[in-house]
């Protein structure tokens, strides 16, 4: 919000990573943030220290009793192209903010690895559709990354399949097409011969697939955070859980460490400035809401951990799911950084009408096929909470 970006109408509401880029590009200049980023390094090592029993020099965050700790927090980093470069500093506080993206996530596929003959890669190496040129492509996933590579590549490619776990009944064991892209169910196994044998009574086995691509979503991974940290921190491949964490931000026995950007199914910004502006609050020692003492922290979290999302019945791989769940939490937020006002409430209001409506015009729509929706352009309403549709 202290830096707008679009809603007026003026430019195109789905916008491109060129654009993201050239957006987070200029907020760094704006508000002088690259005076204080140190660009080509990577953290190796975070320490949390033993709890500080004085207020610390600048005067942030008076020190709390056995049950609200908040102990300092050492970092060791080098330079990426120079590893000789180690530097080492102790803060009040971290904010861990690689996001869900970190670890390309692979699904088990019986017999991938024995029998197929071709090439597999996951979408994180994805590029340059034309390099699929005259080749047969299986996407494995139909979300918002294998519905576009799956298009993308499919103006270039002899074939594309997309193999998806929610595809609808087929018709007589045959898969649904669309030009040269064929939706098919999930990927049950690769037999010899490279045959891709697909689920719900699938009648076309895929013999001649070139290329495997697994548009299956990341784990979370922390290397940085390991049996050195003085930090229990549980994060397995393939449950795509991070635990313990109150409110899924602070870690619930050392606050100081904090996460952003965890849950996913979210309009990203909004939802970081949120988690930003709460984290900060209390930091600070501005927030208008205390984090609760350590046993309830440990308590909420360990619920949240075991509850597996906010669906019912849940599942562990949705701990971090929010989704439509999103708005609330963003108002919680709001509230715990004490920011909740009528403006605040408009905004995320308008926020969720339009997040609605461009569900609605996706939802249904062919993986891989048009993406027409995309020519949307929504101007903001706030002071009714809502918006105008314009088509570019």
């Amino acid at each position: 919000r202290e830096k707008p970006w679009g809603g007026d109408g003026k430019g195109w509401s789905y916008v491109r990573h060129q654009e993201v880029h050239e957006y987070l590009k200029n907020y760094a200049d704006d508000f002088g943030l690259n005076d204080v980023i140190c660009y080509g390094c990577k953290v190796t090592q975070l320490t949390v220290e033993k709890i500080r029993s004085a207020r610390s020099s600048n005067g942030i965050r008076d020190a709390w009793d056995d049950n609200k700790d908040w102990p300092n927090v050492v970092l060791r980093w080098e330079r990426i192209e120079k590893t000789s470069d180690h530097f080492e500093e102790t803060f009040d506080a971290v904010c861990v903010c690689n996001g869900h993206y970190a670890a390309p996530s692979s699904p088990a596929i019986p017999g991938l690895d024995r029998h197929f003959q071709g090439r597999v890669m996951h979408s994180v190496e994805y590029d340059d559709p034309s390099e699929f040129a005259g080749l047969t492509v299986l996407c494995v996933g139909a979300r918002a990354s294998g519905s576009d590579l799956a298009r993308e590549i499919s103006a270039h490619a002899k074939c594309v399949y997309i193999s998806d776990s929610d595809c609808p009944p087929l018709n007589g064991g045959q898969p649904r097409k669309m030009g040269n892209i064929f939706w098919v169910p999930h990927t049950v196994s690769v037999n010899s011969g490279s045959a891709v044998h697909f689920g719900k009574d699938c009648n076309v086995p895929a013999q001649d697939i070139d290329v495997i691509v697994l548009c299956s979503g990341y784990d979370y991974e922390f290397p940085f955070i390991n049996s050195k940290s003085n930090l229990e921190l549980s994060c397995v491949p393939g449950e795509r859980r991070v635990a313990p964490l109150y409110e899924q931000v602070w870690h619930a026995v050392s606050p100081s460490v904090a996460f952003v950007g965890l849950q996913h199914s979210v309009v990203p910004f909004p939802y970081f400035e949120f988690q930003a502006q709460a984290i900060v609050a209390q930091v600070c020692g501005t927030a208008s809401v205390s984090l609760p003492c350590r046993k309830e922290r440990v308590k909420m979290a360990k619920r949240d951990a075991e509850k597996g999302g906010p669906g019912n019945p849940g599942r562990v791989q949705d701990t971090h799911y929010l989704g439509a769940y999103q708005w609330d939490y963003c108002r919680k937020m709001a509230r715990i950084a004490g920011i909740y006002d009528e403006g605040t409430e408009s905004y995320i209001a308008t926020n969720k009408e339009i997040y609605d409506h461009s569900g609605s015009e996706r939802k249904g729509l062919f993986p891989g096929g048009p993406d027409t929706y995309r020519s949307s352009c929504y101007t903001r309403c706030d002071s009714v909470k809502s918006f105008r549709l314009v088509s570019n």
